[in-house]
């Protein structure tokens, strides 16, 4: 990789990845390629007979020949252009079929690349440059997969074909068309390849980093409008349109290289042919004919060749956008965890793996898992810890309640406990196996984080609650929801459990898009549970009535509860409170209001706000 996203960037691959990733796209469809492939020969054979034809035509109307010698040449060139028109048809749906499954795969690979990576790397990077490439870049090379690189293709072949056509008509006409040309055309053509590679890639970057721009400035446009800092936005945009603007006059001065340095070797080429072909005609060493052939194979390969002049501008392009997308996908794979749970996992009482009783939809007495943390740092930024724990242990089926002021670390513990951020240095076991490397999708089985943001899809109430569980029964599904307090308001939809809903739907407040994330919760019934903000959207009492559903609900699973508000501090085993990255108290709430520290401080004042609330 020639970045990393640990810079600031999300990193853009090199060329030994690029090639990598080409033959192994290609080499997983031998068999299309080699149909598309074979089609495009077959047309390349069927046009480049046209010229030979002629010419023949063109030799036996000066010798005299006989008529019927010219049919059978009209009859051949009717059956080679037919011919001809059947296999750009035939080839060119090929080309697509073989073209729309590799996009399929790349879409596939960049949407689960985009929704994997740990949030460090998001709010590294910025979701403009995420959405810059999971959109532009894959519709650029949509967009050259579908046109470009079949024209490409087929332009490529023709060319050699015509070329080889035109050496067997005669080969010093065409050795004699190659060297001028080439001679006459290279200095554009090195100058552009040396310099248009880069000029692409940071047209790309540009326009990602427009794109990013925009959204971020649409996203908190409001806060701009009350601020009065609507210039701001004028400023970023226009700044990045000028980054934008001189990115494509690079490209297009390339193109300007380019072009007429090409076109200006395909005259001096057909000139060459031209002028020798006639001395070899008064020579007697040459036919008109043969000329004639020469001549049309020439200006027949000026099309393929204007082909891949306008082609190569899209090729440019997609080559940039593959980069950038291959980059985002080798960084997921990098980061993607590989190993399997183990099954013969740790069984201690404290921190062993438990059974999960799923009878009733709920978990059993016994089916916590406990968690240790051994060693841990984290931080968002280089040499910025947010959050350092030297040891802290769980025990399975124990309820902690963490709280802190705002920006103490709580959130980024959550993240870490279910894996959304990865420690820089540390250990992090849930049941006694290490989280670092175990497949994403076992964690989840294990570990489950209800966070105050919640999205409800555009699927089914019952659907949105068995989203981590698709096998979960009816029954199950509806004791989730009773224990999530949804129950009532769900019951009085026209379809109930089957009524199709979505985050902007008006039955879908912000409280019952929290209670149908908890009733996701448990249906999943994981053994452990973060409730990170859980209940920040409910009010008061539906918060009061959801938390002793849940509490009875979750007996026997270990649940990590995140929050501000102290409601919950006398129902839970143990407390814990973080401040400035790091525990500063840790005990049951008995014994930490008994004693004064920062806990007892925090618990008292907010007691006296809500006194002076009530």
């Amino acid at each position: 990789m020639s970045a990393t996203a640990a810079s600031g960037a999300l990193p853009v691959a090199d060329r030994a990845a690029l090639r990598r990733w080409t033959r192994d796209l290609v080499g997983r469809r031998k068999r299309g390629m080699a149909v598309v492939l074979a089609l495009l020969i077959v047309v390349t054979l069927a046009f480049s007979a046209v010229p030979a034809i002629i010419g023949a035509a063109v030799d036996l109307a000066t010798t005299g020949g006989e008529r019927g010698d010219l049919a059978w040449l009209v009859a051949a060139m009717v059956v080679t252009t037919i011919v001809a028109i059947a296999g750009v048809v035939v080839g060119r749906y090929e080309a697509a079929r073989f073209g729309e499954s590799i996009l399929d795969e790349l879409r596939t690979r960049v949407y689960d690349a985009t929704v994997s990576l740990p949030a460090s790397i998001v709010e590294s990077v910025g979701t403009g440059e995420l959405v810059a490439r999971a959109t532009g870049d894959v519709e650029t090379l949509s967009n050259a997969t579908r046109s470009s690189i079949p024209a490409v293709l087929f332009s490529t072949i023709a060319s050699l074909g015509l070329t080889a056509a035109l050496a067997v008509t005669d080969w010093r006409l065409a050795l004699a068309s190659i060297v001028v040309g080439v001679v006459v055309s290279s200095g554009g053509i090195r100058w552009y390849l040396r310099n248009a590679a880069e000029r692409y890639r940071r047209e790309r970057q540009a326009d990602a980093a427009r794109s990013a721009a925009l959204l971020e400035h649409y996203t908190g446009r409001h806060t701009l409008w009350s601020f009065g800092a609507d210039d701001l936005s004028h400023t970023v945009l226009r700044d990045r349109g000028a980054e934008r603007l001189a990115s494509q006059l690079a490209t297009a001065a390339a193109r300007n290289v380019l072009r007429p340095a090409l076109r200006l070797g395909q005259a001096a080429a057909l000139a060459t042919v031209l002028g020798l072909g006639a001395a070899l005609i008064e020579g007697g060493s040459l036919s008109a004919g043969a000329l004639t052939a020469a001549s049309l194979y020439l200006l027949r390969l000026i099309d393929p060749i204007n082909t891949l002049l306008e082609e190569l501008d899209e090729l440019q392009q997609a080559k940039a956008s593959l980069e950038r997308i291959v980059g985002l996908i080798e960084l997921s794979d990098d980061r993607q965890p590989s190993v399997p749970w183990p099954t013969d996992g740790a069984t201690d009482g404290s921190a062993g793996e438990r059974a999960t009783d799923r009878t009733n939809g709920r978990g059993g007495a016994s089916s916590g898992v406990g968690v240790e943390i051994v060693g841990l740092a984290f931080g968002y930024e280089p040499g910025r810890p947010v959050l350092e724990i030297e040891r802290l242990s769980i025990a399975a089926g124990e309820r902690l309640l963490v709280v802190g002021p705002s920006g103490a670390g709580k959130s980024t513990l959550a993240g870490l406990l279910c894996g959304t951020h990865e420690p820089w240095e540390g250990t992090i076991r849930l049941g006694g196996v290490p989280i670092a490397g175990v497949r994403r999708e076992d964690l989840r089985r294990r570990i489950a984080l209800v966070a105050q943001e919640t999205h409800v899809f555009a699927r089914s109430i019952a659907d949105n609650v068995t989203i981590g569980r698709s096998e979960a029964t009816l029954d199950e599904v509806v004791a989730a929801r009773e224990a999530a307090d949804a129950w009532p308001w769900v019951a009085g939809l026209p379809d109930g459990l089957d009524t199709v809903v979505s985050t902007g739907h008006p039955a879908i407040t912000p409280a019952r898009a929290q209670q149908l994330n908890l009733a996701r919760i448990l249906c999943l019934d994981p053994p452990i549970v973060v409730l990170d903000e859980a209940m920040a959207d409910l009010d008061p009492q539906s918060a009061g009535r959801t938390e002793g559903r849940l509490r009875r609900a979750l007996v026997g699973r270990t649940v990590i509860s995140i929050a501000h508000r102290l409601d919950t501090a006398l129902s839970v085993d143990r407390i814990l409170m973080v401040d400035d990255g790091r525990i500063v108290a840790d005990g049951d709430h008995a014994s930490l209001v008994a004693t004064p520290g920062p806990f007892a401080d925090l618990w008292s004042a907010w007691r006296q706000v809500r006194a002076g609330r009530e």
